[in-house]
């Protein structure tokens, strides 16, 4: 996620980037042949120095072993007049007992005018193929991505699905370092500092967890990038997680990144509202992450 790269897929805007990272949970599709599995909805709200600049509807869908989430996200005001883009992205896999395991990652996005198309293959967290169109432009500082980078990884929308299971909601789940690899480029999510937070005001009250994020590049980004150096360096994001799904997973209730110019942050402000089962097919079919950035005229 280079800044100073000259790949489309390293310059995302923060908005957009934003927008991903809270969809930054498992979409997993349902079997044909199990009936509808129950349904989670959550409507976030995007701000920017306090100013609402967009919003993202999402909804989860919980099998046995398997998810499917759609989360819709917009820009509005003044937002738009900067950003101008449009993408899909969808993931299939498992969920073990403590994290997310990614099958297959496909992500396609027009992001200033320009296409990129990005796809994943997985087995037991080993990248078997990856695809990047266009492919990064070879530059002397790019740190190559090394063999072992591809082993033992997440996709960018599974980084943050924490499976909670029986296990009590606790600090210790903070305690965690999710590599991530998204097709070009390997980087560690690195959350720590875990608190139990008692929420009493907004969509969801209840117990939730707050994390410090850390964001370490490993490879695929250019040493010398401005803005890679400026996140690596952020120590002032964090996320808050809440339980969803009667408490099988939890998911991002809140998220804060500072920037050079201000605090973006991501907020529910509807949170558990169960929406109608789908029909098997609809539901494996809705197993993708969709954002929408209009350019606001």
């Amino acid at each position: 996620m280079d800044a100073g790269s000259d790949h489309p897929l390293h310059r995302q805007a923060v908005f957009h980037r934003a927008a991903l990272l809270c969809a930054a949970i498992a979409a997993w599709p349902a079997f044909a042949g199990e009936p509808g599995p129950p349904r989670f909805t959550a409507t976030y709200t995007l701000t920017f120095l306090g100013l609402p600049v967009g919003e993202a509807n999402l909804a989860m869908t919980q099998g046995a072993e398997l998810y499917a989430i759609d989360l819709n996200a917009a820009l509005r005001g003044v937002a738009g007049v900067f950003v101008d883009g449009s993408g899909k992205a969808s993931v299939s896999g498992v969920v073990s007992r403590d994290r997310a395991v990614t099958a297959a990652f496909a992500f396609e996005s027009h992001y200033a005018g320009k296409p990129i198309v990005a796809s994943l293959r997985l087995e037991k967290g080993r990248v078997r193929d990856a695809t990047v169109e266009p492919p990064p432009t070879p530059r002397p500082d790019r740190v190559p991505v090394a063999p072992q980078d591809r082993i033992g990884v997440v996709d960018p929308l599974s980084m943050l699905a924490v499976p909670l299971g029986a296990a009590p909601l606790a600090p210790a789940l903070c305690d965690r370092r999710i590599p991530v690899f998204d097709g070009a480029s390997r980087a560690d999510l690195v959350l720590s500092r875990g608190t139990v937070v008692a929420v009493e005001e907004g969509a969801y009250r209840g117990p939730a967890l707050d994390c410090r994020v850390r964001w370490v590049p490993i490879s695929g980004h250019r040493a010398h990038g401005t803005n890679i150096r400026r996140m690596a360096a952020n120590d002032d994001m964090q996320v808050r997680l809440a339980p969803a799904l009667d408490g099988a997973v939890l998911l991002p209730l809140s998220i804060a990144v500072a920037t050079g110019w201000g605090t973006v942050r991501i907020e529910a402000t509807q949170w558990g509202a169960p929406a109608p089962s789908l029909p098997p097919a609809q539901a494996a079919e809705s197993g993708s992450v969709r954002i929408r950035l209009p350019n606001a005229r």
